[in-house]
């Protein structure tokens, strides 16, 4: 599969702006349920929370492929949108998705792409959020079903309503709880009253759409809480009518603020990788499974006097003296799983010769094939 090289042409959202460090070694309090996929539709990273949500070991997630962890029938759907995000797409959805011997769960997900410093997309950033009870909960409202307060007081999510005004009718206790704001704060009280003043536009022309009787797709936006604290909600609305009339809308609020933080978590641990790898006094490099390089560190290009853009299409096999050497290396990798301290002879753009050592390992493809290697070059000094 080719590589997706980021162009000037639109895409549905600035992608580079969600990236997942491969450093698994690192943790992150923040990252709840994520996943890291390369092009090959396997598994290169899974969060603790992923793996416990769906009861597996990591071993039995990292190194298999998304259709092995989810099935084909779930795979066919999930593919669609690992291919939109592999061409430069950053991708949302909500869906129902069935798990052998188990009922179905409603899930929230993101695919994220992720590009190398040449402008690459070469994984899929994934955050997948169980609504299964919020989903359940919106479609009872939506029924209709008896005790409808009782059931609106004292639901697992927050809960309001509104006049055609947008000033609050009701509200729950998760709600109350969430804001940190008294019940009696609310009396009078607008919904943007607690909406952020840069958000404040966008929430206005969703609530007006609801009001006029439409659709209107669920939306995010962040709120103010009692402590200035910034939070972040992920609401559902439906107008409320009266002989066929709109009187009102009925909001459903799930707080997001945790994965918003993940998030933003993530991005400042790619951050931090980057700046580790770009820093690292080893030349540290990363091929495909045809031995192209696809990501290498400042200290690779200084060790072989290349620049970054001729890195573009190089094989890794072209910077050996004796190519019997590579094709030992790659063998010593798929047979024992990692190679340390390896002795070849490599030689620079220039044509001078190096005595090297190399550490590395394989990165696996699907059904456990080896997709591309990564791995770190050190110079022996006589």
């Amino acid at each position: 599969m080719e590589d997706t090289k980021k162009t000037g042409q639109q895409q549905t959202e600035p992608a580079h702006k969600k990236r997942r460090s491969k450093a698994e070694g690192e943790t992150n309090p923040f990252i709840d349920s994520m996943t890291l996929i390369n092009k090959s539709y396997v598994y290169e990273f899974a969060s603790e929370t992923y793996c416990r949500d769906h009861g597996r070991a990591r071993k039995e997630v990292v190194g298999n492929s998304v259709a092995q962890v989810w099935g084909e029938a779930n795979f066919k759907f999930i593919k669609k949108h690992l291919d939109q995000c592999f061409s430069g797409n950053v991708v949302r959805y909500e869906n129902w998705l069935e798990f052998p011997g188990e009922e179905p769960k409603f899930y929230r997900v993101t695919y994220s792409p992720y590009f190398n410093p040449a402008g690459y997309v070469t994984h899929a950033v994934v955050a997948s959020e169980d609504i299964t009870d919020f989903k359940k909960e919106e479609e009872s409202l939506e029924k209709g079903e008896p005790g409808f307060r009782a059931i609106l007081k004292n639901m697992h999510y927050g809960v309001f309503t509104f006049d055609t005004e947008g000033r609050f009718t009701f509200v729950n206790d998760v709600i109350v709880k969430r804001s940190g704001y008294p019940r009696e704060w609310y009396e009078g009280k607008n919904l943007f009253d607690v909406v952020r003043p840069q958000e404040r536009d966008t929430v206005r022309e969703h609530f007006q759409a609801t009001v006029r009787g439409e659709q209107v797709a669920p939306y995010e936006f962040s709120f103010l809480k009692a402590a200035d604290e910034i939070a972040w909600a992920h609401v559902s609305t439906t107008p409320i009518r009266e002989s066929g009339q709109v009187v009102g809308v009925l909001g459903v609020m799930l707080d997001i603020t945790k994965r918003v933080q993940s998030e933003q978590a993530l991005m400042e641990s790619e951050e931090k990788y980057r700046r580790l790898f770009e820093e690292s006094i080893d030349a540290i490099f990363i091929t495909d499974n045809e031995g192209r390089l696809t990501d290498v560190n400042h200290s690779f290009l200084k060790l072989f006097g290349y620049k970054r853009e001729e890195i573009d299409g190089l094989r890794a096999i072209d910077t050996y003296v004796n190519k019997d050497e590579c094709l030992g290396y790659m063998k010593e990798v798929e047979d024992k799983g990692f190679v340390k301290d390896f002795a070849v002879r490599l030689k620079k753009k220039d044509g001078t010769v190096m005595e090297c050592l190399l550490n590395g390992t394989p990165l696996r493809g699907v059904e456990g094939k080896i997709s591309g290697y990564q791995g770190i070059a050190r110079q022996q000094r006589k």
